[in-house]
């Protein structure tokens, strides 16, 4: 009977624990758990009213001996708003070929928009070179992977191809994660994801577009393998592509801003001072767990 008592005063001390701790510092909402997935904005290149700019490029390079169980490079963001697998084997690559650089670069809207609907988000031009800054096409049959992720809320959209003038669309699939989608290619050139007519995107407030800071796209900085030469990977640009940090756009900061703001909120919420309930409510399960705990055991009948 004394144990059971023990273990009944100590579940009553522990609930009381519980729902004191919750009065006293209550948590807004349930905590997060490792493993849920962290993603960035969409950044564009000219950001529609409303929207975050800060679209990023990236620069991979690397020898022809690294290169052939394939190539693969994808923008900074989390996830990246672009990316590219190429197959092994797909390059045409000369005998003096030494290194290989692929380059994914956000570029201005053509004037021309897709027949069949809307260009949504940014426009990125892929390009591969050889040290010598010379373009690098694919061989016969050679393929890559091109995986684009478009604005929020994009639950339909197809990656095309433009050149010389003229929108193609390519066969495309959606990559099992909202906004994100694939497609075959068999060279590069200039993409973007092409929206149904009438598409906006979430959040874009009335009014002029918003002005960005960062009118041309930032490369990211990307490690040359040793031994390679970096490139620059536009078509027909000067060696050495640019290594520098994206700056951080207004509105990123302004998001910092409010939420320590609302952390600093938060905080003064959860340390104020005890009511007299809850007082109150302390004693009545101190004095209910000393009752229980000095009761007089009954002996048991012969």
């Amino acid at each position: 009977m004394k144990s059971r008592r023990l273990a009944a005063g100590a579940l009553v001390c522990g609930l009381a624990v519980v729902v004191i701790a919750q009065r006293l510092a209550p948590i807004a909402g349930p905590p997060l758990y490792d493993g849920v997935p962290v993603t960035d904005p969409y950044k564009w290149l000219s950001p529609p009213s409303g929207l975050q700019g800060g679209a990023q490029s990236a620069h991979q390079t690397d020898v022809v001996a690294d290169i052939q169980a394939g190539l693969a490079v994808g923008t900074p963001e989390l996830p990246p708003q672009v990316q590219v697998v190429v197959d092994p084997g797909a390059l045409a690559l000369a005998d003096a070929t030494t290194s290989v650089t692929i380059s994914i670069e956000p570029v201005g809207a053509p004037a021309v928009q897709p027949s069949d609907g809307t260009v949504a988000g940014n426009v990125y031009r892929i390009a591969t070179v050889d040290q010598a800054g010379t373009a690098i096409g694919f061989n016969a049959g050679g393929t890559a992977t091109l995986v684009l992720r478009g604005p929020p809320v994009l639950r339909s959209a197809t990656i095309e191809s433009f050149d010389g003038g003229v929108w193609t669309k390519l066969h495309t699939d959606p990559a099992g994660i909202p906004d994100i989608f694939t497609a075959t290619v068999t060279g590069f050139g200039d993409f973007a994801l092409v929206a149904p007519a009438g598409w906006k995107p979430a959040g874009e407030k009335a009014g002029p577009p918003a002005a960005t800071a960062n009118p041309t796209a930032t490369p990211s900085s990307a490690p040359a393998t040793p031994g390679a030469s970096a490139v620059s990977s536009g078509p027909g640009g000067a060696s050495g592509p640019t290594s520098t940090a994206p700056p951080a756009t207004a509105a990123a900061s302004a998001g910092q801003s409010a939420g320590t703001a609302a952390l600093g909120s938060s905080g003064d919420q959860g340390t104020h001072v005890p009511s007299i309930l809850q007082v109150a409510l302390v004693a009545l399960v101190v004095v209910a767990v000393v009752v229980v705990l000095r009761r007089p055991m009954r002996t048991p009948r012969e």
